[in-house]
């Protein structure tokens, strides 16, 4: 699933919870009771909406089923709280709380129409519910990451778990593709990139005469993901940030306002609010150079170029893809795209995001697409040409050919089903209630006592 339509999902999910919250539990049935962890019927109906989203069919999903995974979720989170090596910061979570913020005013047009969505009067009562959800997410997600982490499967077990399975229930292998890229993106002229490194200097400037930083990155930055919270963010050594990003914060005392300096997004100026041991609070500020028309024209022709130069065997798409590509991830491996939750580079054609399954469909084993036109995640425009190295089309599970996959599904049982004795354990010391119209579900774990 792309990340926009997963954002989505969060999204829709969370204004129904607090819609929810505001008509009270009068109006909406307990399902059940976790701890202090209610969880309502409405939450039922809005896991089974995300799944029927992300293809489930309606009639696979079960009532107990779903009750079962929110109130494990519960539990993990009841866990999460006790445990005290786990710990979220308030902090931590700002950046996602922002992003949906942002993300929301883009779809919907302003901030009123977001606050209207969510049944909120201001920004801040709407960031103090998000980052309440928000946290509880990343604190069950961090106990289910303790639980799970050493968990592994021999191919004893995945041969195993083959074996199991009914001759007559072999599940089918949808339609498998291995696909590689090379993306160009346009690139800004020498006089764009100087006016906003000006720009930048004197925003500097401003700041080390006496002028708040936070103001600033609020009026100019161009990141979304922080210019609400005045281009805040915390940084540790190992943090999921680009090195050139790290490399200058790590770099300069408290009250230092550093250079203009570029990364992949931009450029930035960087400003050192805090030092506490490994952790560092900054603050910066994006600014992105004006990409014009003959910008974007040049990189379309550079783009048709490198596809002619394939088609005519003057090097092959991968030589291509590691010489000219811009997209980091990928040209190292010859343009090849790999799932990032499995490390394989072999992908569901039905998973793909509806624009790439239109692309990638019509393309048979060692064709090249058409020069794609799109924008990424962030509005910045790309030009694309998609190649189809392997293409494996819909198949009876078979233990040689889809060995990856089968270890991926015996993994995920056991995981499972430790999962659930780790459950049966917690339940022993905590409050668990059911309601009456769910006590005949068969449940996996001892939630009836």
């Amino acid at each position: 699933m792309n990340h926009k339509r997963l954002l989505l999902i969060i999204l829709f999910l969370t204004a129904n919870y607090l819609s929810a919250q505001q008509k009270k539990i009068k109006i909406d049935g307990i399902a059940a009771v976790v701890g202090d962890q209610i969880i309502l019927d409405s939450e039922i109906g809005q896991l089974k909406t995300q799944l029927q989203q992300q293809g489930l069919k309606a009639d696979k999903l079960d009532d107990c089923e779903i009750l079962e995974t929110l109130m494990q979720e519960k539990m993990l989170l009841l866990e999460a709280k006790k445990d005290t090596n786990i710990v979220v910061k308030d902090q931590e979570v700002m950046s996602m709380v922002n992003q949906q913020i942002d993300y929301m005013k883009a779809q919907l047009g302003s901030l009123n129409k977001v606050l209207e969505f969510y049944n909120k009067k201001t920004r801040s009562e709407l960031e103090e519910e998000l980052k309440k959800l928000d946290k509880d997410r990343k604190l069950s997600a961090q106990m289910k990451d303790k639980v799970l982490k050493d968990i592994d499967v021999s191919p004893e077990e995945v041969k195993t778990f083959f074996d199991k399975i009914p001759k007559d229930k072999i599940p089918e292998i949808g339609t498998q593709v291995e696909i590689h890229q090379i993306v160009i993106k346009p690139k800004a002229s020498k006089e764009a990139e100087q006016a906003v490194i000006d720009k930048l200097k004197e925003i500097k400037k401003k700041v080390e005469n006496g002028a708040s930083f936070r103001a600033q990155a609020v009026l100019y930055s161009e990141d979304p993901g922080s210019r609400a919270n005045g281009g805040k963010y915390i940084l540790k050594r190992n943090s999921p940030f680009v090195q050139e990003f790290k490399d200058v914060a790590f770099s300069l005392d408290k009250g230092q306002v550093s250079e203009p300096f570029k990364t992949q997004f931009g450029w930035h100026i960087l400003y050192v609010e805090e030092i506490n041991g490994p952790e560092r609070v900054v603050r910066h500020i994006l600014l992105k150079p004006e990409i014009g028309f003959l910008d974007m024209r040049a990189a379309e022709k550079k783009m048709d170029t490198i596809r002619k130069r394939i088609m005519d065997k003057e090097l092959t798409f991968e030589e291509a893809a590691k010489e000219f590509s811009d997209d980091e991830d990928s040209k190292k491996l010859g343009g090849k795209i790999i799932n990032p939750s499995t490390g394989e580079s072999l992908l569901d054609l039905t998973l793909l995001d509806p624009k790439m399954f239109q692309i990638i469909s019509g393309l048979k084993q060692g064709e090249i697409s058409d020069v794609i036109k799109e924008k990424d995640r962030t509005g910045e425009t790309l030009f694309k040409i998609f190649y189809v190295k392997k293409r494996i089309d819909a198949h009876p599970m078979d233990f040689q050919k889809d060995y990856p996959k089968i270890k991926e599904m015996a993994l995920e049982e056991k995981k499972n089903k430790v999962l659930e004795k780790w459950v049966n354990e917690k339940i022993k010391n905590n409050f668990i209630q059911i309601n009456p119209q769910y006590k005949k579900c068969k449940f996996k774990s001892k939630w009836i006592k």
